[in-house]
C-alpha cells in the first residue's frame, strides 16, 4: 500500500469536521496541565461561578452567603467558599498562513496551523467562550473580534480556508513582517483574552512585544516545526536562503542549525514563566489530537485529524 501524501491545502468540510474531536479538548486543561514540551502556566481568575476553586480567610465585601461555616468553626476565624469566574472569556487565535509555512519535509506547516486553529476554536465554542483570531498572509492580515457562537466562526473559518488554499510559491517573509502582524493583532485584544499563537516563528524578533503579552495576557505559542529546521540534508546543492541562492556548504549547515535553536531559546525565554510553549512536529501531524491530548488518546481514536 503506498503511503498517504500529506495534504496541501485544508477545506471548509474538513475543519467542521474538526468540531465532534474538538469538544473533548479542555482549554483550561491545556493552559494548567501538563503537555509534552510545554513550559509555564496560567492562573485562572476567581469569581463566583458554578466550579469550586478553594477556600479562603474571608475578606471585607465577601458575600457572607458563600461563608464554609465548617471550616470557619474548625479554625475559630471566618473562611468563605470561592469559585471559578463564570463569563464568557475572549479566545483570540493568531494564525500564520504566508506562504513560508509551505515549508516542510512530511507535511505543510500551513495546513497543520488551520486544523490546529480550527481544533482550539472548536474547543473555545465548546467551554461557551468568545473566539475569533488575526489570519496573517503574505498579503496582509486579517481581524475578526471574538464573539459567541458558531456563525462568525463559521466565516473565519471560511477566510481561513481561502487564505490557505491561496498559498502558492514559498517567499521569503518581508523583514519584520511577523513583528508587525504580532504588533496589530495585540492593539486588537480584548481585555483578559486567553491568546494563541500558531507559527512557525522565523524571523520572529519581537521578545519585547511577547514578554508585554504574557504579563497581560493567558498565552499559548505554538511552534511548528520540522526536521529541517534542525538540520539541513546532505547534498551537494544548491538552496535558496532569505532570497538568496547558495550552495549548501557546511557553514551552512551549522548557521542554519545555529539559527533555527537561537530563535526558539528567544521565544522561549521571551515567553518566560508565565506563558506556555509548545512546540509540534510535522512528524505529529497525523496525531495532532493525540500530541495535543496524550490522555483523551483512545477516547479519540474514531476521531483522528486526516
Amino acid at each position: 500500500m503506498s503511503p498517504v501524501e500529506p495534504a496541501l491545502a485544508v477545506s471548509l468540510k474538513e475543519l467542521y469536521g474538526l468540531r465532534a474531536p474538538a469538544s473533548a479538548v479542555s482549554l483550561q486543561r491545556l493552559m494548567r496541565g501538563s503537555l509534552p514540551g510545554a513550559e509555564g502556566r496560567v492562573m485562572n481568575q476567581p469569581g463566583r461561578g458554578l466550579e469550586f476553586r478553594e477556600v479562603r480567610s474571608y475578606q471585607p465585601g465577601d458575600d457572607p452567603r458563600y461563608i464554609d461555616w465548617k471550616v470557619t468553626a474548625r479554625r475559630g476565624q471566618a473562611y468563605t467558599r470561592v469559585f471559578e469566574a463564570e463569563h464568557q472569556r475572549p479566545v483570540a487565535l493568531f494564525v500564520d498562513q504566508t506562504s513560508a509555512l509551505q515549508f516542510g519535509s512530511l507535511a505543510s506547516k500551513a495546513v497543520m496551523a488551520a486544523r490546529l486553529a480550527a481544533l482550539l476554536g472548536w474547543a473555545a465554542l465548546a467551554d461557551k467562550e468568545k473566539v475569533g483570531g488575526w489570519i496573517e498572509t503574505d498579503e496582509g492580515g486579517y481581524w475578526e473580534s471574538p464573539v459567541a457562537g458558531q456563525p462568525r466562526f463559521l466565516r473565519w473559518l471560511a477566510r481561513l480556508v481561502d487564505c490557505n488554499r491561496q498559498l502558492e510559491a514559498i517567499r521569503p517573509r518581508v523583514p519584520g513582517q511577523l513583528d508587525r502582524a504580532l504588533a496589530a493583532f495585540r492593539q486588537r485584544l480584548p481585555a483578559s483574552s486567553l491568546v494563541i499563537l500558531i507559527s512557525d516563528f522565523r524571523s520572529f524578533q519581537a521578545q519585547q512585544l511577547i514578554k508585554r503579552m504574557s504579563r497581560q495576557y493567558a498565552l499559548l505559542a505554538i511552534q511548528l516545526t520540522d526536521p529541517l529546521d534542525y538540520q539541513l540534508p546532505q547534498l551537494n546543492a544548491q538552496v535558496e536562503v532569505d532570497g538568496e541562492t547558495q550552495p549548501l556548504t557546511q557553514a551552512l549547515h551549522q548557521s542554519w542549525s545555529q539559527g533555527f535553536a537561537q530563535q526558539q531559546r528567544t521565544l522561549r525565554q521571551a515567553l518566560g514563566h508565565r506563558g506556555r510553549f509548545l512546540e509540534l512536529s510535522t512528524q505529529d501531524e497525523k496525531q495532532l489530537l493525540a500530541r495535543l491530548l496524550p490522555g483523551y488518546n483512545r477516547k479519540l481514536s474514531a476521531n483522528k485529524v486526516r
